[in-house]
């Protein structure tokens, strides 16, 4: 399944933004998880989600204070980290789906905060903005130049709108409970 996955997540993301390792590494994991949605056989999207303890904070979301220090404390946090549905299949629900068994499965391994890193395009669009809304999180802030983060892609992203390097930003949301422990940042220059 992971070379459909694969496709999805080149098409939807870009050619770097994920690699096989990726999705071989939820397998059987205590702190890594992914859903597949299929159509008929077909891998037509996927979620995958960390649970992060203090160790996983700085290496997964590459924040800066004051975000980064709450979320340390706030550990564990759960991050969902991809969202991707493929194009024709958009708009029927299979993202929704995928996030709201994400956000069961958080609280059925006790995570209390959930967090998720949404791609905001050159264009405006935050691509999964209505699914993470529909889910209960909340944007807290957006970050400028955040996918050519070197501590996460030293050789910039290659974004499937812009290319590389990306001029896209992208936005923190949090889960609705914990959105008053954030600084009201909705749009700040990092």
């Amino acid at each position: 399944m992971i070379p459909g996955l694969m496709e999805v997540s080149k098409a939807e993301l870009g050619s770097d933004y994920l690699v096989p390792h990726d999705f071989e590494e939820t397998i059987g994991s205590d702190s890594d998880f992914c859903f597949v949605a299929m159509d008929g056989g077909e891998p037509i999207g996927f979620a995958i989600c960390n649970i992060l303890g203090p160790d996983r904070i700085d290496p997964v979301l590459h924040l800066d204070d004051p975000e980064r220090g709450i979320l340390l404390g706030s550990c564990p946090v759960g991050y969902i980290a991809s969202v991707s549905v493929d194009d024709r299949f958009k708009g029927r629900g299979a993202g929704s789906v995928m996030v709201s068994r994400c956000m069961e499965e958080f609280a059925a391994r006790g995570v209390d905060v959930v967090c998720a890193m949404a791609w905001k395009s050159v264009i405006g669009r935050v691509n999964i903005a209505k699914v993470l809304e529909r889910n209960g999180l909340r944007a807290v802030k957006e970050v400028f130049g955040y996918w050519n983060d070197p501590r996460a892609f030293p050789d910039g992203h290659d974004c499937p709108v812009c290319g590389n390097p990306c001029s896209c930003s992208a936005v923190l949301y949090v889960d609705g409970a914990h959105t008053s422990m954030f600084p009201s940042t909705e749009s700040q220059k990092d």
